[in-house]
């Protein structure tokens, strides 16, 4: 990434109008305030020592190979786990065996750190205070219990420490996108009571809502009875006596220890106590191989994946909706808000998304009736739109349902967060499918690929996946023998009262994702929310230079780009390199969008096709 301090004369400019610049991104020194109290870091760590039981997960995940790290359990040779090998760089770290109370401060002392990440470890006051007399350390907030810090706070922190703020932020979007994307597929989970459990020698005990695995089911929906947490006290867990077993009997009941039960699930499924349990009797309990338990106790950005991939299909199949057969003539489609019996031979369509839209049309389909049907013929510019027949049905957040009555519509397709309040009233009207939008390449994939099925248009749908992934290949060669500098920034504009807010997609934006897929680089580095970019003002711009500024706005706004010197200044406006793309390109499309976009920024940067 190509960053700079703001030049004098920007920071002159700045000061005229009243805006102060912004710092430097991961400027250092940095102050990280703890349980403990607070540590400086007056520049960035070359050689951290991990003495977090997770921590090395942490540090992986924003990019950091640490010296050292801490032994927790398992295999010593290990201690890197198989999600997290390929984040290596250089040689492996060396590892610390110190079980939990007993630091070797010797051996953490020839390690010559120049920081001690223990945001994961427990430490004490005196250890912490020890520990800062060998290298600045960092330690866990003071707003949880030990071991009760959420894995998206810990990975900041982590983050924050050694510069890399923006890669923290950017992994944590990235799995609380997985999360909202499970609580969207399976609503059922909502407000569900879970016991996340383990089993020890006859003794049976729960993990608490502060514990980074019940933290797992809370964060997919699943309650704890407030009496676990009660027990526990300050503790992440409690041991449960034969007489409080009947705790253990919630909704879902949760095994998270199975690989230290001698015998396994046949030794716990045979003891007299669980057995009686009705969540037992009922099948309302999940287990975990020994992968995916360690997945689950690490909860990082890294494992928290592998956890996922195990425990959802287990979940589904407990709580999935009763909707496991259709009659004759319809199939069972599987969306964001349940299941849905669809005709084999839908004809009249609505939809309530414009890339929900984009996906009908492309596949073939003339849609009845569509929402915000003009904006979305002025945002989408693709030469396949809706016919002149087609009705407007109201917004996309709140659409006509009298006017979508009248089209007796054989099926309806919307997303998920826009229409969970009247979702039964469209599922009365029609059948009503739901997505959550294009929040990446194969989450788009995805929806495609089930609105062609829902079509009857399968085979329609994987020549046009082909098709894209081709498309893509075709540009990259292209970019590859371009004489270009690949950087790039990626901004959306708007105006309100005269003053210009910037959206500057980062990292885990689909748009973005499209980019780098043809072989451009993303030079924009700064704080990304979920849904894949930052919104700042003009004056973060300053920051930029070298690169590709590639920005779409609506036709208004042009007096502000020519006439104001505020614009004019910044250094890739003078350089040249700041390039408007047509207002109608949609980047939260799907395929053919994608395509159009590629084209467009392609024949902005001069990129020649070689076809032509």
């Amino acid at each position: 990434m190509k960053f700079r301090i703001l030049s004098l004369w920007l920071m002159i400019a700045l000061a005229l109008i009243g805006i102060a610049p912004l710092a430097a991104q991961d400027a250092f020194p940095v102050t990280i305030e703890h349980q403990y109290g607070s540590t400086t870091i007056t520049e960035a760590p070359k050689r951290v020592v991990a003495i977090g039981f997770i921590e090395q997960d942490l540090l992986l995940a924003v990019g950091v190979t640490p010296v050292a790290v801490r032994y927790w359990y398992g295999d010593e040779a290990e201690a890197i786990k198989p999600w997290a090998k390929d984040k290596v760089e250089g040689e492996d770290p060396v590892v610390l065996n110190m079980p939990y109370g007993s630091l070797n401060y010797e051996a953490i002392l020839e390690l010559q750190p120049d920081l001690i990440s223990a945001v994961t470890s427990g430490i004490t006051q005196e250890e912490y205070e020890l520990l800062s007399q060998i290298a600045p350390t960092i330690a866990q907030s003071g707003d949880y219990i030990n071991f009760g810090m959420p894995w998206q706070e810990a990975t900041q922190m982590v983050g924050d420490a050694v510069g890399k703020s923006a890669e923290a932020a950017a992994a944590v979007a990235e799995v609380e996108a997985l999360f909202a994307e499970a609580r969207a597929n399976n609503p059922e989970f909502e407000g569900k009571s879970v016991a996340v459990s383990y089993f020890s020698a006859g003794t049976y005990g729960i993990y608490t809502s502060q514990d980074i695995r019940g933290r797992f089911f809370t964060e997919l929906g699943f309650v704890m009875p407030e009496e676990m947490d009660e027990l526990a006290g300050d503790s992440f867990y409690a041991d449960v006596s034969v007489e409080r077993i009947d705790l253990l009997d919630q909704d879902l009941i949760a095994i998270v220890n199975l690989q230290f039960v001698e015998g396994g699930r046949e030794t716990l499924e045979a003891e007299p106590l669980f057995s009686q349990l009705k969540a037992v009797q009922e099948g309302r309990v999940i287990y975990f191989d020994e992968e995916a338990e360690n997945a689950l106790g690490y909860s990082s950005p890294l494992s928290l994946p592998y956890a996922l991939n195990a425990a959802l299909p287990q979940l589904k199949a407990i709580f999935g909706s009763s909707a496991t057969s259709c009659e004759d003539g319809f199939r069972l489609i599987v969306h964001a808000l349940g299941e849905t019996c669809v005709s084999n031979d839908v004809q009249r369509v609505v939809t309530l998304e414009h890339s929900m839209t984009e996906a009908v049309v492309t596949l073939g389909v003339q849609p009845v009736g569509v929402a915000d049907l003009e904006r979305y013929n002025t945002l989408v510019g693709l030469p396949i739109a809706p016919s002149d027949d087609t009705i407007d049905v109201g917004t996309r957040n709140e659409p006509n349902l009298e006017v979508i009555t009248a089209l007796d519509p054989d099926l309806i397709i919307a997303a998920s967060w826009r229409v969970g309040e009247n979702y039964d009233e469209l599922n009365a009207i029609a059948p009503t499918i739901t997505f959550v939008g294009s929040e990446s390449l194969e989450v788009m994939g995805d929806y495609f690929t089930t609105i062609a099925t829902a079509l009857n248009r399968e085979a329609e749908a994987q020549q046009i996946l082909e098709a894209l992934d081709q498309h893509f290949a075709d540009a990259a060669a292209r970019v590859a023998n371009a004489e270009i500098e690949p950087g790039f920034v990626l901004s959306q504009t708007w105006f309100e009262d005269s003053v210009a807010t910037f959206r500057l997609f980062t990292d885990n934006a689909m748009p973005v994702e499209i980019l780098t897929r043809i072989g451009l680089e993303n030079d924009w580095a700064g704080e990304p929310n979920p849904d894949g970019f930052s919104t700042v003002g003009i004056e973060a711009l300053g920051e930029i230079t070298d690169t590709n500024f590639l920005f779409i706005t609506d036709p208004d706004s042009a007096p502000f780009y020519e006439e104001s010197p505020l614009w004019n200044s910044l250094p890739f406006v003078q350089a040249g390199t700041a390039y408007r793309l047509s207002d109608d390109l949609w980047l939260f499309g799907g395929p053919l969008s994608a395509q159009r976009f590629v084209d467009a920024v392609l024949e902005t940067l001069g990129v020649e096709d070689a076809s032509e």
